[in-house]
């Protein structure tokens, strides 16, 4: 980069490189406070366990390569472990309060019915405040292994605490036995301890939770907000020289730069890389008449019509013939289910605007329904019911399809639910996603259904936008141009949901 003089300023020319072609020295340069699968660290890791399978997420890619975890204080160094499965894992979580989403269903709960637009701002703005006096640690990045940890300790005791607690970073630290490159042990007595320290506070911020709702619903504590443009902070020379930048650059010339770098930089190995269970002797096989006798009977179950004749479990690649068993009694028994797979989110501006509010790394932009045999629904089933406070989310299909490993035609399968649990357990930045995931739907159809409502009440279609975008930046003090995009997005994000929703299945 070079400046040269002009009579009217002056010329800064910028190169930008290819960064899908910079060596991993090269990357390391040009991202000196980040990490990846290309930073000598991370190489040195891989050899350090021999290893050539990683999984290093976008949190790890984030920060520094000395970066710290504040619960167990351990570097990236120690932190990093070999799965069952032979992959280095370098991963790190983002750790919220869920008491805040507690909080705002309470919030939802006393939000008043009536359409007085001024009453939307209000209630809004004064939800925002009061969430940084309900949480009682802000969102924080932890190790995988605290983050497990966590989550294990919250299962074990979940007959005791409160369903939406969540232990702060310290709890955590008070409750863990460390040791390098190894999962936490976790003492539950001490882990309880530091529920029933924390139970009053919980209360207290429910309580106090509910009653601004109450308040803020039924008109108090309003606060007059500035009419029109919000205001205008003092300029800087940087905006100044990125407007210019902007201006001057085409748009393939800036765009991507970030997600290629993140792209460069994470690896997803552990997907196929588990212990494979010992495949079961065959079981009993339906003769042709018996089979057709099956097929005839599940004729009234739609999951097995919309199936087709050439269905395969998307799990354990059995066909319908093939997942038909006898029961205990003797019965031929098959059954095929619904479930939903999740798919990340990929568009860039998408990105952008949910990233601000995730509660999880993990953005999921979109769902199939997928149809699976009754014997891999049943890990699902039986993973919950050995650890209660899992949900169907904790397991993936690509979750299933490892702990099934080689599947065996007739015969339900052979897991290692030990293994299963761990796998779920892993999952919670995944459950969060899905949280995050059919919030936002709710929000997007929920702006939808009001911009209909206001066109129904004789506004013109542009006349409810304007109106729904100034709500917007009104409520999260922000630009009106950008409550302006913001309802156009989420108007494009309900149509989108909406067609995808007619797909069958």
């Amino acid at each position: 980069m070079g400046p040269s003089e002009k009579d009217d300023g002056y010329v800064v020319t910028l190169a930008i490189p290819d960064i899908t072609q910079l060596a991993d020295e090269e990357l390391a340069a040009f991202a000196p406070f980040r990490d990846g699968r290309w930073s000598v660290q991370t190489k040195a890791l891989l050899a350090q366990f021999s290893a050539t399978k990683l999984d290093l997420n976008r949190g790890w890619a984030s920060t520094r390569e000395h970066w710290t975890c504040p619960c167990c204080q351990r570097g990236k160094a120690h932190i990093a472990r070999v799965s069952s499965g032979g992959v280095l894992l370098c991963r790190l979580e983002y750790h919220h309060d869920h008491l805040v989403d507690r909080a705002k269903r309470i919030f939802q709960e006393y939000r008043p019915r009536d359409k007085d637009r001024e009453t939307i701002i209000q209630v809004g703005r004064a939800e925002n405040a009061l969430m940084l006096l309900v949480e009682r640690f802000e969102q924080t990045l932890i190790c995988i292994d605290c983050n497990l940890a966590e989550g294990r300790a919250k299962l074990e005791l979940a007959r005791t605490i409160e369903g939406d607690f969540t232990f702060t970073p310290a709890e955590i630290a008070s409750f863990i036995s460390v040791a390098p490159n190894r999962l936490h042990e976790i003492d539950l007595d001490k882990a309880k301890a530091a529920w029933l320290l924390a139970k009053d506070d919980v209360a207290d911020r429910l309580d106090f939770t509910r009653r601004m709702a109450q308040r803020i619903a039924s008109g108090r504590h309003r606060r007059q907000v500035a009419a029109g443009e919000r205001l205008i902070s003092y300029m800087q020379d940087r905006d100044i020289i990125y407007d210019l930048f902007l201006r001057a650059s085409p748009d393939k010339g800036r765009a991507g730069l970030a997600h290629t770098i993140e792209a460069r930089s994470t690896s997803n190995d552990s997907a196929g890389n588990s212990p494979k269970p010992k495949r079961k002797p065959r079981g009993d096989v339906p003769s042709d008449a018996e089979f057709a006798e099956i097929d005839r009977q599940k004729q009234e179950h739609k999951a097995w019509v919309l199936a087709g004749n050439e269905w395969s479990c998307p799990c354990c690649d059995r066909t319908k013939r093939e997942i038909c068993r006898k029961s205990n009694r003797g019965l031929w028994t098959a059954h095929i289910h619904r479930v939903c797979e999740f798919e990340p989110e990929d568009d860039s501006d998408s990105l952008w605007r949910r990233r601000a509010r995730a509660a999880s790394q993990i953005i999921i932009g979109s769902h199939t329904n997928r149809l699976v045999c009754q014997d891999c629904r049943n890990i699902v089933a039986e993973v919950k019911r050995r650890k209660p406070g899992l949900t169907e989310n904790n397991l993936t299909i690509d979750n299933v399809r490892l702990l099934v490993g080689i599947a065996t035609p007739h015969v339900p399968h052979d897991v290692d639910w030990e293994n299963a649990i761990m796998l779920a357990l892993g999952n919670r930045s995944l459950v969060d996603a899905i949280d995050d995931y059919f919030e936002h739907r709710t929000h997007a159809h929920d702006i939808f259904r009001e911009m209909k409502e206001l066109m129904e009440m004789g506004y013109s279609k542009q006349k409810a936008r304007d109106l729904l975008g100034y709500e917007y930046a009104k409520a999260n003090d922000i630009d009106l141009d950008q409550g302006d995009a913001q309802i156009d997005w989420l108007l494009d994000e309900a149509e989108r949901h909406m067609q995808m929703d007619r797909i069958p299945l």
